[in-house]
């Protein structure tokens, strides 16, 4: 990245994951943001200078969080995006030596990508031994094309795909859970509504969403945690290269 454009790409970063309480996705983006705030730093040394892999970046939503435990940080993605260090193809290996990281971070990548076993096993191999693998992504979610969509995991599923790649998982974090995430959906399609085919609508969207916003919450506070843990919305992972 330019040095020149690196302050205005942050701030782009940021607004993008802190949305006004009347967004579509102003609970469950923020609910997602905070466990990867509160679970990420318990697995990082203090007292050591990671170099860290975002693999898929987009706006670098989460770079802040490693603000005091990074040496270095570096944004891969495809297609032109300003935001990434290093543009690959998609089917493309990272020009990334073997054992070269301290942590990946791959945030809402993997239901987008095509060819899995290529971007797992690359996670894998760029690691050193005992390097972190922070990855979140979606169990039951909308269609959404960035710019392709392409699947979705249980929990169990999710779980045995990261072993078979030679991961020993360490934790495993639910966040939306099924009552809030029902009404995240009829929202999200409400939305999509109002903004193609019904615009006057507007005017009554954004109260309707902030109400949402409160009534998710107070679904998601009377979902039981073992509810969450077998069908939310993201799942979190963090798993070590064995």
């Amino acid at each position: 990245m330019s040095e020149l454009t690196k302050e205005q790409l942050r701030k782009q970063s940021q607004d993008f994951i802190k949305l006004p309480v009347w967004d579509t996705y102003y609970y469950s983006s923020g609910l997602l943001r905070k466990k990867m705030e509160d679970n990420i730093p318990g697995f990082l040394d203090k007292n050591k200078k990671h170099k860290i892999l975002d693999y898929g970046c987009g706006v670098r939503p989460y770079e802040y969080i490693f603000d005091d435990y990074k040496s270095d940080y570096t944004g891969v993605d495809v297609g032109e995006n300003p935001h990434a260090d290093i543009r690959i193809e998609p089917d493309e290996k990272l020009p990334l030596n073997d054992g070269e990281y301290d942590a990946v971070l791959s945030s809402q990548v993997l239901e987008h990508v095509e060819n899995v076993d290529l971007y797992l096993s690359e996670c894998n191999r760029v690691l050193k031994k005992n390097g972190l693998l922070i990855l979140s992504t979606h169990g039951t979610w909308q269609f959404h094309s960035a710019p392709v969509d392409v699947q979705r995991w249980t929990s169990y599923g999710l779980k045995n795909l990261i072993n078979k790649y030679d991961f020993e998982i360490l934790d495993f974090i639910p966040s939306l859970g099924q009552l809030a995430l029902t009404s995240q959906l009829r929202l999200t399609f409400f939305h999509s509504f109002v903004k193609e085919i019904a615009k006057p609508l507007k005017l009554i969207y954004y109260p309707l969403s902030l109400l949402y916003q409160f009534k998710m919450m107070l679904e998601d506070a009377i979902t039981p945690q073992r509810v969450k843990e077998r069908d939310s919305a993201y799942y979190i992972v963090i798993a070590k290269k064995k």
